[in-house]
């Protein structure tokens, strides 16, 4: 851009040709195109539009083109969004937007970007503002980024809330001490009831005892906890619940507090319970003969059915049927094709056959009957048999099924896979869910070979918690990096797997489901983050302000003066504040500490210099050592009438192999008296040695015959 700028018409624009710009003009030009940020200039009355080479970067459709033009001509669709800006700096004034969205041509379509946006006047010779300079510094993917986050996180409040009964949390040593107005509103437990160890009140007086030892333990290992018991329901009733704990453990390792949630599975549990009571009633009826039996012949005869058998399909004694086809009457017509298939092909080859069979008519319709028979070997002809109900079986089944599909639903529901493991903890079976996000085939997922798509970092520990899970049959809480093959990169998820049990207790299966927590751990390392920053700044600044109380008040100052500079350090943290970031650029540090103290002598005070930050634990000290320059200048020097002049600027230098900041303080047409020279107050001893001892930099101050000369040297990254 610098060269487009020299080799540029401007004597066809109402700048004129360089040679004519005032020298104004051709510093603010030289400032911005140093910048290292997105920097434009906006110059006279046309609004002549200059920029440098990051700025093309914004001018997607005009690129270089847009130079020399006015600015209204090039952003004529987006005139209204910045035309006002423009008048707000002519008028002489400096803004900061965060966040102000501006439309950007992009791939052909005017789509909105936001930005962190700086403006201020910039004045010519005479003192009259000529222009307005722009700092730009594109969020549109930090914006996108933290909307994502925002979503995440409401999916996952969705997600909790709508499987939850009450969500809660303890003190690290397991004791409610904070409100869950979730629990009390399911229980009907006031604050006072539910606080401490009162929440066992609301558990069945059969469960409570475990359900206490449970949680003990699970603190005392801190350990997941993973527990069943059956809850007071806002009704009265009592309805199952699943209960799930975990530890919260900051950056140390130590346990800060508990969090904890309710999930409702009274619906899966009474599935359970009906289809281990169906199966008990069909042991019983087995074993006690209670069953009905039959015998028939191959014409579909039936030569001999007790009164059990008759009772199944709705027959009294006196109106016996005396063929198949009564009973098959009432069944449907796909049940019956089904009885003649299945009979016909078990005595084809001499096996049993087993059947379930809906009744759909008569006085026990709806009723599901089991039918097991053979053909005698010696008289094939001849078949015997046994009926039971298993329609409590069924029920039961279907309830179970249900429950399953809907868990199965929610969990894909909200993007998420679900998987199932054998007994001895390998995979078997396949779970497409786990493979599109992986991108693991089916061989590499079997067995253990899952194992490949966990971060390598993770994957000892994992493999150890599963392994003793599935030895101790207990459940799984865990969470890892897994490989996501759409954007080949490493996501956090979070598995929980559960064994399957039979009635006898033994694992039938194991079953798992992963949910993606990559946001929430991010978030929560930015946070970690974020509060050792904190920590760290806080700590700097006591020390500082420690040390500054020390040698004024301490030393028999004023409170006045401890006060002044007080303020002279909350300037700093300002700006710090105001940037958003961990530093601060030197100018505006010069620039608050003039203006705070000798903002009615502009002319009289010239300040230049290239774009240094300073790091924060830097700034503090820099800024009052700035504020000791600038008080005994009003007190005694330069800027105390309007004799004395002040020159305050600084350049970037190379020294022992680094880069250093060296700033100089002249002041001139001072008269210095005697006491001046001699007089080493607070504020000479921290610009002498405070400086150099605290951010290891040097100083030369001095008093010359017309004021004082004073040169800073730091290191700067």
């Amino acid at each position: 851009m610098a060269e487009r700028i020299r080799s540029f018409d401007w004597a066809s624009t109402s700048l004129g040709p360089i040679l004519r710009w005032p020298q104004s003009l051709k510093t603010i030009v030289d400032l911005m195109l140093a910048s290292p940020s997105m920097t434009s200039l906006v110059w006279g009355p046309d609004a002549i539009l200059l920029y440098n080479d990051r700025f093309t970067e914004l001018l997607r459709e005009h690129r270089t083109l847009a130079l020399g033009r006015s600015a209204y001509e090039t952003f004529a669709r987006a005139r209204d969004v910045f035309e006002a800006d423009i008048v707000v700096g002519m008028a002489g004034r400096s803004v900061r937007l965060l966040g102000q969205p501006y439309p950007v041509l992009r791939q052909g379509q005017l789509g909105e970007a936001w930005f962190d946006v700086d403006y201020a006047p910039v004045r010519d010779e005479t003192g009259a503002v000529a222009g307005v300079l722009w700092s730009l510094k594109e969020t549109t993917a930090q914006r996108w980024a933290e909307q994502a986050l925002r979503t995440s996180e409401a999916r996952h409040r969705l997600l909790i809330r709508g499987w939850a009964q009450a969500e809660w949390e303890t003190d690290a040593e397991g004791v409610v001490v904070a409100d869950s107005p979730s629990w009390r509103a399911y229980t009907g437990q006031t604050l006072t009831e539910w606080l401490g160890y009162g929440w066992l009140d609301a558990i069945h007086p059969d469960d409570r005892v475990h359900a206490e030892r449970q949680w003990r333990e699970a603190v005392a290992a801190r350990d997941l906890m993973d527990a069943e018991f059956r809850l007071r329901a806002p009704d009265g009733t009592w309805r199952w619940t699943n209960v799930r704990a975990a530890p919260v453990v900051n950056a140390s390792g130590r346990v800060e507090k508990w969090a904890g949630v309710n999930i409702d599975i009274d619906a899966r549990k009474q599935a359970e319970i009906a289809l281990r009571e169906s199966e008990e009633l069909r042991r019983v009826a087995i074993t006690g003969g209670r069953m009905g039996t039959w015998r028939s012949d191959l014409n579909n005869k039936l030569t001999w059915g007790d009164a059990a058998f008759m009772e199944l399909w709705g027959f009294p004694p006196s109106e016996s049927p005396r063929s198949f086809t009564d009973f098959t009457d009432r069944m449907s017509p796909q049940g019956q094709t089904e009885m003649a298939e299945m009979v016909m092909r078990a005595i084809a080859v001499g096996e049993e056959f087993d059947g379930q069979l809906a009744v759909v008519s008569g006085p026990t319709s709806g009723r599901w009957v089991r039918w097991r028979g053979r053909a005698e070997s010696e008289r094939p002809w001849i078949i015997n048999g046994v009926s039971f109900d298993v329609t409590a079986e069924r029920l039961g089944e279907e309830r179970l099924r249900e429950s399953e599909e809907r868990f199965r639903g929610l969990v894909e529901g909200f993007g998420q896979f679900s998987w199932e493991a054998e007994p001895d903890g390998s995979i078997v079976a396949d779970s497409p869910g786990w493979r599109a996000f992986t991108g693991q085939c089916l061989d590499e997922w079997r067995g253990t070979g899952w194992l490949d798509a966990i971060h390598v970092d993770d994957r000892a520990a994992t493999e150890s918690k599963w392994r003793a899970a599935v030895a101790a049959g207990r459940p799984v809480d865990a969470e890892y990096r897994l490989w996501h093959a759409a954007t080949a990169s490493w996501r956090w998820s979070n598995v929980r797997v559960v064994p399957i049990t039979r009635h006898d207790g033994t694992v039938r299966k194991w079953a798992g489901v992963n949910i993606d927590v990559n946001e929430r751990r991010m978030l929560q390392a930015r946070l970690e983050v974020l509060v050792n920053e904190l920590q760290h700044r806080s700590r700097n600044l006591l020390g500082v302000v420690t040390s500054m109380a020390n040698r004024t008040v301490g030393r028999g100052s004023s409170a006045e003066s401890f006060l002044v500079r007080l303020k002279a350090l909350s300037r700093a943290q300002s700006l710090l504040s105001q940037s958003g970031s961990d530093s601060v650029a030197v100018e505006a540090l010069v620039r608050a500490e003039l203006a705070a103290h000798a903002d009615n002598a502009p002319d009289r005070i010239v300040i230049d210099g290239p774009a240094v930050l300073l790091t924060s634990q830097q700034v503090q000290n820099f800024a009052l050592a700035l504020h000791e320059l600038t008080t005994n200048a009003v007190k005694y020097g330069a800027l105390k009438d309007e004799t004395g002049r002040l020159s305050v600027t600084w350049e970037l230098i190379g020294a022992d192999g680094g880069r250093h900041l060296a700033l100089n303080w002249i002041e001139t047409g001072v008269a210095v008296s005697p006491e001046t020279v001699t007089r080493r107050g607070y504020g000479r001893e921290l610009i002498e040695q405070a400086l150099a001892y605290a951010l290891g930099g040097r100083t030369d101050y001095a008093f010359e015959p017309d004021g004082v000369r004073c040169r800073i040297e730091l290191p700067v990254v």
